[in-house]
């Protein structure tokens, strides 16, 4: 999508310090933009996307430490387990469809 329209404000130069300010590393046209218009799509579709990467790894490490957890007290095998379907709920949760 391109964005080819422009809006013009006028700000003092004490609101101009604070809107950059609160805009920060996005810049003051996205702050704008998504304090008006909600989150773009796109950038919210990355953004579980990345969470769900995250936690596909936790699973994967969680699942490498269920397969080792064999020398562990068994409590131990318990909550390894429980934390294993935390992540693995979550996941599903998160996934788009």
């Amino acid at each position: 999508m391109t964005r080819s329209k422009t809006i013009k404000i006028r700000l003092t130069e004490a609101e101009h310090r604070r809107l950059k300010a609160l805009a920060g590393k996005q810049g003051v046209s996205a702050l704008l933009r998504t304090r008006a218009l909600g989150p773009d799509r796109r950038e919210r579709k990355l953004e579980l996307l990345g969470l769900l990467t995250e936690l596909a790894r936790v699973r994967n490490l969680m699942a490498c430490v269920a397969k080792n957890s064999v020398r562990r007290p068994p409590a131990d095998q318990v909550l390894i387990v429980a934390q294993l379907v935390t992540v693995e709920r979550e996941l599903i949760k998160l996934r788009p469809g």
